[in-house]
């Protein structure tokens, strides 16, 4: 087993070499599940936005958000389990067959979505305890007699640092669970244990993780940012769609983002097993029991080159 630690590029060119392999069933997963999330995206930007004189439309908005939220949500963790449940089997040159990515979602969704919940949990105790932090910090300056006003350049400075510390934590702490989906899936662990797992297993990759997690965040904003003109110049209304420049451009954007979500799935994945081998761990124990579910122990190997590690 090889324990030489990848760089972003290997990971990307092994996702890319997986899903070359099996080129229609990575295709079936991303239009069944990540291709609506990208279009219900390009449909949310033109929902109407609340308005604090109208409580009915006020709450109408909120019907549409949480609709969009549980909407994205069963998607992505449908995605999620069965694009990792792939990559993973193709990244040892095993052919995977759509019926049995789909049912991994039964193995793992309310997993991944327990999991889920008891991050965000989490998170949004973090974010709760930076809010308390800010709040004894400003009235601490107050104290001391520093007086900061709010359209001064002081407190602005005092509100960056803030945010930037928010933001850096924030980066961290995902960063640190980002393989909490491949370890749900293929570990069949929920709940706090997945988040413990991938902390764990990033230690002695974490730049590595840094970098991917980085870059696809970048990537997203940069395609958020690019929609959101496309919208603004639209009109930002329903008269978008009649025009066939919108229309191409909105086309473009969802397959992009299909794309950029795909690979992010497959690279968190990869980056999973390159964890557990620098680690010394080995697959023997997950593939004995695919062996067993899957095909009655046969199975159709693809020619990758690195499915020794």
């Amino acid at each position: 087993m090889s324990t030489q630690r990848p760089n972003l590029w290997r990971l990307i060119s092994e996702s890319s070499h997986i899903i070359a392999a099996q080129p229609r069933h990575f295709s079936a997963l991303s239009v069944l599940f990540l291709l609506p999330i990208s279009i219900s995206t390009l449909i949310y930007q033109f929902l109407p936005r609340p308005d604090s004189t109208r409580s009915g439309y006020g709450r109408s908005q909120l019907q549409i958000q949480i609709t969009y939220l549980i909407f994205v949500t069963v998607f992505g963790l449908c995605g999620s389990a069965s694009i990792t449940y792939s990559t993973v089997r193709g990244f040892y040159g095993k052919r995977v067959t759509l019926t049995s990515s789909l049912k991994s979602i039964l193995v793992s969704f309310f997993l991944l979505l327990s999991t889920k919940l008891v991050a965000q949990i989490i998170l949004a105790l973090v974010i709760f305890g930076f809010g308390v932090s800010m709040v004894l910090a400003y009235n601490g300056l107050l104290l001391l007699g520093l007086e900061m006003d709010y359209d001064g350049l002081y407190f602005l400075i005092f509100v960056i640092l803030i945010a930037a510390v928010v933001v850096a934590a924030m980066i961290y702490v995902e960063v640190g669970w980002c393989l909490t989906t491949a370890v749900v899936v293929v570990e069949s662990r929920w709940g706090f244990a997945p988040l413990k797992r991938s902390w764990h297993l990033v230690k002695g990759m974490r730049w590595v993780a840094f970098s991917m997690v980085v870059v696809f965040l970048i990537l997203g904003g940069l395609l958020s940012k690019w929609y959101s003109i496309v919208v603004a110049k639209s009109g930002g209304g329903g008269n978008g769609w009649k025009s066939w420049g919108f229309c191409l451009q909105a086309f473009v954007y969802a397959n992009i983002l299909t794309v950029v979500l795909l690979y992010n799935m497959t690279a968190t994945a990869v980056l999973f097993i390159h964890c557990r081998a620098l680690h010394g761990e080995d697959m023997a124990a997950f593939h004995k029991i695919d062996e067993e579910e899957e095909f009655d122990g046969e199975y159709e190997y693809l020619p990758l080159p690195f499915s020794n590690v």
